[in-house]
């Protein structure tokens, strides 16, 4: 498999994102929904039926974050998570499924996914994650002071639970 991928790149790590959001579902109403919603609120929305489309955009732009549909023909959106982190590519990624599989949530967040949602969801709730995720990522752009947490030298601040946040932020303070 790893002769498929990529060659592992710094170039995501430093690069400024677009201010579009992708949506990758190989379901046309849920790319209509999430579209329809986040376009609602401002956000340029960019859709993907399947996730080697997605793949081969994304050497070219780096959205402000990613919704992924987990169950999809060809490739899972956890194969297409995995590929992303192997190639460095740090944008915030909301996996998105109709699966209620506790697995799943947890290989979910232990390859980086920012957040599992649910499906069927209400729209409306995602605009606050979105945002959060959103500023999280700018921010970390936008800074390379070692007591934002969001720039961590390992780059793994997308996987940090809440409480983990909060302690590294905390500790990190005392520190200076």
């Amino acid at each position: 498999m790893e002769r498929d991928l990529i060659p592992l790149s710094e170039i995501h790590q430093n690069v400024k994102p677009v201010g579009e959001i992708y949506v990758v579902d190989d379901d046309s109403d849920m790319r209509e929904i999430l579209e329809g919603a986040l376009a609602m609120q401002g956000f340029p929305v960019k859709t993907f039926e399947e996730g080697d489309a997605f793949l081969g955009a994304i050497a070219a732009r780096v959205p402000i974050c990613v919704f992924l549909d987990v169950v999809m023909p060809q490739r899972s959106g956890l194969e297409i998570l995995r590929e992303l982190r192997t190639r460095r590519y740090w944008t915030p990624v909301f996996l998105t499924s109709a699966l209620e599989d506790v697995t799943t949530v947890v290989e979910a967040m232990r390859n980086g996914a920012h957040d599992y949602i649910r499906k069927p969801f209400d729209p409306s709730e995602l605009i606050p994650r979105v945002r959060s995720a959103v500023e999280m990522w700018l921010r970390r752009v936008e800074t390379n002071d070692g007591r934002d947490i969001c720039a961590n030298e390992n780059r793994e601040w997308f996987r940090l639970t809440p409480s983990e946040k909060e302690t590294l932020l905390l500790m990190r303070l005392m520190a200076t």
